[in-house]
């Protein structure tokens, strides 16, 4: 498997922060399952989409979608990683076998691009478990070094 480091991103970033984040971020290139549930007001007018990630950060995910989304909106994102919890800490080691894993996690779309008759957009983590992120980092270490 081929990790890559986001040396071109799909926006100019906007900071010297931002350029370093998308530098140091490995990515693993991996088409999880993802459920978006699109947050805005009233609640129950958002929206819902299943699809695939293309690849995922300790820092974001890029997604396929019918959906244009909007730079800036906010979505809770859940993405199935099995083994997720293999890399967790010891209790929920204890549930590394289970299928149903997920890494759920509010986030903001930090861009978007039109490929055809679909989009890429990427959503950037804004709050996350810590250490269902630190089991994530850790998996793509992993996969990195192996």
């Amino acid at each position: 498997m081929t990790l890559h480091k986001s040396a071109k991103a799909p926006h100019e970033p906007h900071s010297k922060r931002e350029l370093a984040e998308q530098r140091k971020a490995l990515r693993l290139p991996k088409p999880y399952a993802v459920e978006i549930k699109h947050l805005t007001f009233p609640i129950t007018r958002s929206s819902f989409l299943e699809t695939t990630c293309s690849d995922i950060s300790a820092g974001g995910v890029c997604v396929e979608s019918t959906k244009p989304f909007a730079k800036g909106d906010k979505c809770q994102v859940k993405i199935r990683i099995p083994r997720l919890n293999k890399y967790s800490s010891a209790f929920y080691k204890a549930h590394e076998n289970d299928t149903e894993q997920y890494l759920i996690a509010l986030a903001e779309v930090a861009w978007v691009r039109p490929t055809g008759g679909s989009y890429l957009a990427g959503f950037r983590f804004v709050d996350a478990d810590f250490d269902a992120l630190n089991a994530l980092r850790r998996l793509i270490h992993k996969a990195a070094a192996g």
